[in-house]
């Protein structure tokens, strides 16, 4: 070996390399081993050259393998052969067997479909913008709204049958001759409409609003949830009571006020009597807004229950101040705007009982 010339020989350790002979000793240089001759290479010997295409192109149709090749992906019969493509100008058009695919097949028409769609819409778009329609739509309400106004009369201290038509507003006229704390109470016939009310002045301005008197008013005082009732302090003039229904439907409903003529005073007790399926109001002008206590005792053996309205509309109530110890005297300490607070004793069976209201600062 050492009278051998230097020069790139096989390498000894591998037969797919050469390494660099020095004349003396092998050196650290390698390079690929050169095939001694240019074999052909084409379709011809494209499974011995890639021996893995004979298992891809049976499967995978997308493999582009020169038409009559030995192992060529072939069509099967359900589907027939797939086109050779069409000639334009010598050049072969590809595309053509595509369409003959199962899954070209499903390509193309998934791409019709979304066509006319895309036709479609842009169709209906265009005749619905210009279209004017035939009869025109709902204004207001489920049956269009009437946007009609009736009207009627409210008489202090007793009940006034009224109706409201489909979104429209039922107007009741109220004449106060004195100052007066009133409760104004609307309930809807079927309790199945939400009716909203306004009490406004004589110049149109709103003195109060209700709408959902709660579930706690409609326990100890009756009717919906949904039916509003205020407690409104009003000077000597003249008033409207307006009532709508939210959703626009017609309604049927009547509209009850009840004058608050007791007074509490500031910590002095007030004997109350509740009376049998009613109740007890009495009303108080608080000069600041702050925590107050309105603390109701039971003279009897009854289960009054308590609840307050505030000048600013909101309910506050309470039953028993310890039921764990059998003490069903109600006891309220809560906060509260300056104005007028109305008080309300009922009694839980619907008995009468006797009481002492209270209300004090905290």
């Amino acid at each position: 070996m050492n009278e051998q010339a230097p020069g790139w020989y096989p390498d000894p350790a591998g037969e797919n390399q050469q390494r660099y002979w020095d004349g003396d000793s092998w050196t650290e240089y390698y390079r690929p081993l050169l095939p001694s001759q240019t074999e052909p290479s084409g379709p011809q010997s494209a499974y011995e050259d890639y021996p893995y295409l004979e298992s891809v192109t049976h499967r995978r149709p997308d493999v582009m393998v020169t038409p009559g090749t030995p192992g060529g992906w072939q069509s099967s019969s359900a589907w027939g052969t797939p086109d050779e493509g069409r000639e334009s100008g010598g050049t072969k058009v590809f595309g053509s067997g595509v369409r003959s695919t199962p899954g070209g097949v499903a390509a193309v028409a998934s791409l019709v479909v979304l066509a006319l769609l895309l036709v479609t819409g842009i169709t209906w778009w265009a005749l619905s913008g210009s279209r004017e329609p035939d009869t025109p739509g709902p204004t207001s309400g489920p049956t269009g709204g009437s946007g009609s106004v009736t009207t009627g009369t409210v008489a202090l201290g007793e009940e006034t049958p009224a109706q409201v038509g489909a979104g429209g507003v039922w107007e009741g006229a109220l004449s106060v001759d004195e100052p007066v704390v009133l409760i104004v109470d609307v309930r809807s016939d079927t309790g199945a409409e939400d009716l909203e009310m306004t009490v406004e002045d004589a110049a149109g301005n709103q003195v109060t609003a209700g709408d959902d008197r709660g579930r706690e008013l409609a326990e100890e005082l009756d009717g919906s949830s949904l039916d509003p009732l205020v407690a409104v302090s009003l000077e000597a003039g003249e008033y409207t009571v307006v009532v709508s229904e939210l959703d626009g439907f017609a309604s049927e409903f009547s509209v009850r006020t009840t004058e608050v003529a007791d007074q509490v005073a500031m910590r002095e007790p007030t004997r109350a009597a509740v009376p049998s399926g009613g109740y007890w109001a009495g009303s108080i002008e608080l000069p600041d807004a702050g925590e107050y206590v309105v603390d109701v005792e039971d003279s009897s053996s009854g289960d009054p229950v308590l609840l307050t309205l505030d000048a600013d509309g909101r309910v506050r109530g309470n039953d028993d101040r310890d039921p764990d110890n059998e003490d069903r005297n109600p006891l309220l300490e809560s906060d509260f705007p300056a104005g007028t607070l109305v008080v309300i004793v009922t009694e839980w069976s619907g008995d009468a009982t006797d009481v002492t209201v209270t209300v004090s600062e905290s």
